[in-house]
């Protein structure tokens, strides 16, 4: 191959790359430049998700802000029993225990928390952990052993009084803790051995056959048990996120995720969790709703004496669409100097829990168009995705800013994705396309387009992105945008038709289309259509060569005058909006001919937007149904299509 050949060949080849790259953009009738922002690998602290310290007596260790894990970690997580906060009937001790601990993880050093109330817990050193005085009230009761050898007094958890005194408890709790600032969770923990699903059956000097028989419980009672706490929950806590321990019984689990309560589970092994509950629940719910949520079965020096593998553990829960995990592996005392293996492999999970959402792409218009007399309009495409494990569950949306050099926002478009957030899964792509309205005094000049993502009900939250360039607020840098000024005098007038000379437009089967001198709104002629036609939607129509550009306001305009029409249906003109491929998106129509005034020329007009994917578009008469057999003979004239605010 010679070099002229080759240099042929290159040159076609570019050719082919820009158009593959502007394809959206210059189909469109829009310059558009690509942008790759910069990722990072970052671990995101965003609300709803997260790793999680287990964080054990209050305040036996009060870790610094500067180490490692409290950029891994954000919220710390305690268990207590139920008689260290209600050791008397009459009164509660909540501001004693939570006050603390929300000054310091919420209020200085900004962190949430979470909370499980006990109500059975062979490892604590308590005779009660469930308070004397419920035993006192009636509620029957076992005799159990403590791993410390303590005895234990544990309540019948299906007993109708347990019940009914644990739900006023409950109810006593959400007022105190629901909605509260930096709350993140609750476990529920009313019913089983730590409040978990099953009752330690498997633990020496807990639960019996020999028990359970003389209690009567069977497992319909248990399930019917569980259920009213799950209620209680719902009631009692309806702002916050409640998580239930889940095990083997459907029955229990199907009806938490009716009320809205969440999955956790506290057995991940290298084989995956206890029960299979990843694949049996977790999987299937997320779908539902219901976040996932994994404890590990044993501590990091226990796993190394079983032979398990951390990272194999760590990869085996986040299959499952988890939102959040426990770094139990090992205490919050020891986490400061814990292992690199350890460290590295912690934030490694904290990187892909949950949601992570990653603007792939952007393709933004190359200039802002000023003419000083119109407002302007700035279009882009924006390309997502997600690289965590889990779904989002918050309808989010994300608002555009552009920003003038003295940091002064000069115009920005708050964008409600049309794939909402709650449906960008892990490892989708969503494009979604966006037009900012420039005020027609903005200045020539170049100016810096942001992004950020946040719940309109919750501003002052924004959602962290997998990206650099975060500023303070936590808007994110995209790139500078050079506004110039142009002259669009010559732009308005996108098609105009009086039918003078004799063109017109295509009639449908059984109508016929002629340039007419008998009336005319203005001038000699104009467009007569005159038939009998059924099976479509118009009587004729026409393909307009200009383009009609995206995220566009226009007005379409025209004179129409009905002769007769049997039956009577409205006639209307309509613009049939089209992407670059000539499919269809979209009607506008304009007003519908007042048939009351048959004989007369009426003007009709719609004043429109175009979507973010129009590239042009077709006219038509249009008939208000498609089967009616319809016979008419009707008039147009003047038709006229303006772009009154354009990219």
């Amino acid at each position: 191959m010679n070099e002229k050949a080759l240099l042929v060949q290159m040159l076609i080849l570019l050719i082919v790359l820009t158009q593959l790259v502007m394809g959206f953009s210059q189909a469109e009738g829009v310059e558009m430049l690509e942008i790759i922002p910069e990722t990072t690998d970052e671990v995101l602290l965003n609300p709803g998700m997260g790793l999680y310290m287990q964080a054990g007596p209050r305040f036996r260790y009060q870790p610094e802000p500067e180490y490692w894990y409290m950029e891994v970690c954000d919220i710390a997580y305690y268990r207590l029993n139920w008689s260290q906060i209600k050791p008397e009937e009459d009164g509660n001790l909540f501001d004693e225990y939570f006050g603390p601990i929300f000054d310091f993880w919420v209020n200085k050093l900004g962190k949430r928390v979470a909370f499980r109330v006990m109500c059975e817990n062979v490892s604590s050193s308590e005779q009660y952990v469930t308070p004397k005085w419920v035993f006192d009230r009636g509620v029957p009761w076992v005799k159990h052993t403590g791993r410390r050898g303590t005895e234990q007094i544990d309540p019948v958890f299906w007993d109708d009084r347990y019940l009914e005194i644990q739900r006023e408890f409950i109810l006593e709790l959400g007022s105190y803790l629901d909605g509260k600032e930096g709350f993140e969770f609750i476990d529920i923990g009313s019913i089983g051995e730590w409040g978990e699903m099953h009752l330690g059956l498997h633990i020496p000097g807990r639960w019996t056959q020999k028990q359970l028989e003389e209690t009567g419980f069977t497992e319909d009672k248990y399930i019917k048990a569980y259920r009213y706490i799950l209620d209680a929950f719902a009631d009692a806590f309806p702002r916050s996120q409640v998580f239930l321990n889940v095990g083997s019984y459907g029955a229990i689990n199907d009806y938490a995720a009716l009320r809205g309560i969440h999955f956790r589970q506290d057995g991940l092994s290298p084989k995956g969790p206890s029960s299979n509950v990843g694949k049996r629940f977790f999987q299937p719910y997320a779908k539902r709703g219901i976040k996932g949520n994994y404890e590990y079965h044993s501590s990091y020096r226990g796993m190394q004496s079983k032979g398990w593998d951390l990272r194999e553990t760590i990869d085996k829960g986040l299959e499952d669409f988890i939102s959040y995990m426990n770094t139990n592996i090992i205490g919050m005392s020891q986490l400061k100097d814990a292992p690199d293996e350890v460290k590295e492999l912690l934030t490694y999970a904290a990187r892909r829990v949950g949601f992570r959402f990653v603007p792939a792409k952007f393709r933004v218009q190359e200039e802002i168009h000023l003419d000083g007399e119109r407002p302007a309009r700035f279009i882009l495409e924006h390309n997502w995705r997600n690289d965590g494990v889990g779904p989002c569950y918050e309808s989010y949306a994300l608002e555009f800013t552009l920003m003038n050099s003295e940091g002064e926002t000069i115009a920005s478009e708050l964008h409600f994705p049309r794939l909402p957030t709650t449906l960008w899964e892990p490892g989708a792509e969503i494009t979604e396309r966006t037009m900012i309205r420039i005020p027609a005094h903005t200045q020539p000049g170049k100016y810096m387009l942001k992004v950020s993502m946040f719940a309109p009900e919750r501003p002052e939250t924004k959602i962290l992105l997998g990206i650099s360039g975060k500023d303070a607020e936590g808007g994110y840098e995209v790139c500078q945008v050079d506004a110039v000024r142009v002259d669009r005098r010559q732009e308005s007038v996108v098609y105009e038709m009086g039918f003078e000379d004799g063109e017109v437009w295509s009639a449908v089967k059984g109508m016929e289309a002629s340039a007419d001198k008998e009336k005319a709104h203005n001038g000699d002629y104009s467009m007569l259509i005159s038939g009998t036609q059924q099976n479509s939607w118009g009587y004729a129509s026409l393909k307009l060569k200009s383009p009609v550009l995206p995220g566009s306001k226009y007005r379409l305009s025209c004179w129409m005058l009905v002769e007769s029409i049997k039956p009577g249906l409205k006639p209307t003109v309509k613009i049939g909006l089209a992407d670059s491929e000539d499919e269809w998106i979209d009607n506008r129509n304009t007003n519908p001919y007042n048939l009351s005034e048959l004989g007369t020329w009426q003007y009709l007009e719609a004043i429109f937007e175009t979507t973010m994917e129009t590239a042009g578009g077709h006219l038509s008469i249009e008939k208000g149904g498609f089967e009616i057999r319809v016979t008419a003979t009707i008039r147009l004239d003047d038709v006229r299509l303006e772009l009154l605010e354009s990219p």
